[in-house]
């Protein structure tokens, strides 16, 4: 079986998001023949996308059935709410892009070298690259790591809605 890693891509799905897709059961004889719900996410360490094993926990042959197969799995579609809501993105584009802006700042501000940055961050210097760029989620945790390195520190403000 050929797993095409681009696949997301060509189904233009966005590389900073998960996704729940349906996948196939282990070709065991004892695994029962049932279609499950498993994370389907780009990972850019291996620059491909992936699914993991399936949210009921049992494992699930790699990538996702087509569009459109229904998951049979009676444990993953109990798990399959909580799943979709812990996965809904947490900033909006602009607040995303705002905090993007921000680090990349304050790394040319400080003039360290982003492979000193990737070193003390234990991660490729092609993920920073990803982070600061914006095609990798830029999460409050990255940022607030990379701004200590840069001798700054995040500070949030609530403020009335107008």
């Amino acid at each position: 079986m050929t797993v095409n890693v681009n696949l997301g891509d060509e189904q233009g799905l966005d590389r900073t998001r998960r996704y729940l897709r349906p996948v196939a059961r282990l070709r065991l004889p004892d695994e029962p023949d049932l279609v499950h719900l498993a994370v389907y996410e780009w990972l850019p360490m291996f620059e491909a996308w992936a699914t993991g094993p399936a949210i009921c926990g049992r494992s699930t042959a790699q990538g996702p059935l087509p569009d459109g197969t229904e998951a049979t799995c009676r444990a993953c579609l109990a798990y399959q709410p909580k799943y979709q809501m812990m996965m809904r993105p947490t900033q909006t584009p602009v607040v995303q892009k705002a905090l993007n802006e921000q680090v990349r700042a304050a790394v040319k501000e400080s003039g360290l070298k982003q492979a000193w940055i990737a070193e003390r961050l234990d991660i490729t210097q092609k993920h920073l690259s990803q982070l600061l760029t914006g095609h990798a989620p830029m999460s409050l945790e990255w940022a607030e790591k990379i701004f200590f390195l840069c001798g700054k520190r995040i500070r949030i403000a609530i403020e009335e809605a107008a």
